[in-house]
């Protein structure tokens, strides 16, 4: 099937006032089933000229300066094609990668492919056995033998690919990738009870006035339900299903 890995690199991290300066995709076959990688195609970048000059702490990561960004501009229309033909959209952390660029997409008139699993190389393997120390990509490379010059989308994505390709972690990413995740809402909890839900890691979400959480299958939501029940007062905790597709939104 189809697939490709794609990183941007930023001028910050806030979606409202900052932008993409970079993106990197490579395009390459991958079997669903044994995780063998064929077909490997060029690597695709496109730079974008900010509209304000680069942050020097901005410049110290990702090594561009303001001149190497002057007169480009992502072809929005390319991006958004070579992603409708794939089947596999994977990134390092793909809820930060898949929100940037939709988001880009959509300001630049653009439709969003809605048909595309977005898979994470760094949440969908379990890392742990192997380094726990952090799940950051030059971290698990070093880990795994091989060093390269992080934070430049063209390194990324090619490090990604490669660091999959060991052992059989393509495999295990793909196959959580296509199962559904869950999200648990603790509907009716109390503001005293805050601190509570932050300790097991829910997350407020503001336009729903509700703590939520994301969890892997249908029994470690069945889990957290019981766990809403036991140890929230009022709380009457709802899950739902969130398809493949649908993954990384927000």
């Amino acid at each position: 099937m189809p697939a490709i890995i794609i990183d941007v690199e930023t001028t910050g991290l806030n979606k409202e006032n900052d932008e993409i300066i970079q993106i990197a995709m490579r395009p390459f076959f991958v079997s669903p089933t044994t995780g063998e990688v064929s077909g490997v195609k060029k690597s695709i970048e496109y730079l974008q000229e900010p509209s304000r000059p680069l942050n020097p702490i901005i410049t110290d990561i990702t090594g561009f300066v303001d001149e190497d960004l002057k007169g480009h501009s992502i072809p929005w229309d390319k991006v958004a094609k070579i992603l409708s033909k794939c089947q596999f959209v994977i990134a390092h952390n793909a809820s930060f990668d898949r929100q940037w660029i939709e988001k880009a997409l959509q300001k630049n008139g653009q439709i969003v492919p809605s048909d595309v699993v977005w898979c994470c190389s760094m949440t969908q393997v379990d890392w742990t056995v192997i380094c726990r120390a952090s799940k950051a990509l030059e971290v698990l490379c070093a880990w795994h033998g091989f060093f390269y010059d992080s934070h430049n989308a063209v390194a990324d994505v090619d490090a990604t690919l490669h660091l999959l390709r060991q052992e059989k972690y393509m495999t295990e990413m793909l196959d959580n990738a296509m199962q559904p995740d869950y999200h648990v809402f603790a509907a009716g909890s109390l503001r005293e009870e805050n601190h509570l839900l932050k300790q097991r890691r829910y997350r407020w979400n503001p336009e729903l006035g509700c703590w939520w959480k994301e969890v892997s299958n249908l029994s470690k939501a069945e889990e957290e339900s019981l766990w809403l029940s036991q140890n929230l007062q009022k709380c009457e905790p709802q899950y739902f299903e969130v398809e493949p597709q649908h993954r990384f939104t927000t």
